[in-house]
């Protein structure tokens, strides 16, 4: 009898280590998943905010009439609302704080409501605030710092602009220095230099040509660097 309790007990005690390893295991490929699917959903909503103010500044929403077709418009933003709530569960998950959660929410909204009311000024500043938390919570989602770095510079060029749309420019200019001086931090970091040495230069002479463009207080050309910038930084 003994022996059989001891064997008994052996089984129970190699159980519980599987069971406990096991769970150990699906906790961390669970945290793994959310994390990567969260950083894919920044990715999506940063692609669909560049989507919908490039082809705004470019004039793609035009009317014959040359109005703005702010129907289209608000078409395009209600890909990022119809997501708005799985990404709240998602950011939630990989430990993203109630409060940033609500300002994400916010911004979404102030957004959503812009484009069904026609407001400009509001549509440009809500999708300026809304992409200026992505890089704080790609760099929590993914560790690639690198990534999240350029993310900050396209930041502070999208704020320039839209300083530079509303013809504020001491705002402008302030914005345009500080993305001149994160490149200056950037291309001084060798991991970053390492995994972008082939466009170093290219993305030094996008960044001047923006940041002259607004120094000189020329509405339409900052526009067009603007463009020219956000198109061609990877």
């Amino acid at each position: 009898m003994t022996k059989k309790y001891i064997f008994n007990f052996l089984i129970l005690i190699v159980m519980l280590f599987l069971f406990t390893g096991c769970t150990g295991i699906e906790s961390e490929t669970k945290e793994a998943s959310i994390e990567d699917k969260a950083k894919s959903e920044i990715e999506y909503l940063e692609d669909e905010i560049f989507t919908v103010l490039n082809k705004y500044s470019k004039n793609e929403y035009m009317t014959d009439d040359d109005t703005v077709d702010w129907d289209e418009v608000n078409s395009e933003t209600q890909k990022i609302g119809k997501v708005l709530d799985t990404m709240i569960l998602d950011f939630g998950e990989a430990k993203i704080s109630n409060d940033e959660l609500n300002k994400f929410r916010t911004e979404i909204n102030n957004l959503l409501i812009s484009t069904s009311s026609g407001d400009e000024r509001t549509f440009f500043y809500s999708i300026s605030n809304l992409y200026s938390l992505l890089p704080e919570y790609y760099g929590k989602f993914s560790g690639n710092n690198n990534k999240k770095d350029i993310m900050t510079l396209k930041s502070l060029v999208l704020k320039s602009y839209v300083n530079s749309h509303f013809l504020e420019w001491d705002g402008a200019k302030a914005n345009a220095n500080f993305a001149e001086n994160k490149y200056k931090e950037m291309a001084d970091n060798l991991d970053y230099m390492k995994e972008y040495s082939y466009n170093l230069n290219k993305t030094y002479v996008l960044v001047e040509e923006f940041k002259n463009a607004v120094d000189a207080e020329q509405a339409e050309l900052s526009k067009i660097k603007y463009i020219n910038f956000i198109e061609k930084t990877e």
